[in-house]
């Protein structure tokens, strides 16, 4: 899924020049003169850029982005993304989000290490929210639960303290 940018470099000949007296000298210099993306590099770049223009950013250019377990099914989080967070996404295989309080990109795990390690993205019918389907490191709650989904709303209207819990 990611889009790998391996090098592809081209040496430079210098041709044989003759000395002072006349002689020809046998060196040959290899030079690395530039690095540049392959063939299918460009390409799986422009699919990118195109499917990035074809999601439904609102008009913040954002778009709902949740995480999800691979191997269970457990939404883990939800977050939302823009072009960028989407694009360092496929690129990094980790879930990157935009942080709508601090105007800036977060990759979860940056600062606990309990990445989430995708392993592919989905988008929905309308192409205005996304899926991370991936694997979590650890816990993906910022309380330590492995999901932030653990507070059932049941059980909150059933229970007086429920509705306290709300409030704090």
């Amino acid at each position: 899924m990611s889009i790998s940018y391996s090098p592809c470099f081209q040496p430079l000949k210098v041709f044989p020049k003759s000395n002072l007296s006349g002689a020809l000298t046998l060196k040959r210099y290899n030079v690395v003169t530039c690095t540049k993306k392959s063939h299918e590099d460009i390409s799986l770049e422009s699919k990118v850029d195109f499917l990035l223009d074809h999601v439904k950013w609102d008009d913040k250019g954002l778009a709902v982005a949740i995480a999800q377990n691979v191997d269970t099914g457990a939404v883990l989080m939800q977050g939302f993304a823009n072009r960028e967070a989407l694009s360092t996404t496929i690129s990094s295989s980790k879930a990157t989000f935009y942080s709508r309080s601090r105007s800036s990109l977060w990759t979860k795990g940056e600062t606990s290490n309990n990445f989430i390690n995708v392993f592919d993205v989905f988008l929905d019918c309308d192409r205005d929210s996304i899926i991370y389907l991936g694997k979590p490191d650890g816990p993906k709650c910022h309380t330590g639960s492995k999901t932030c989904y653990y507070t059932p709303v049941d059980e909150l209207l059933k229970n007086p303290e429920g509705i306290q819990l709300l409030m704090t």
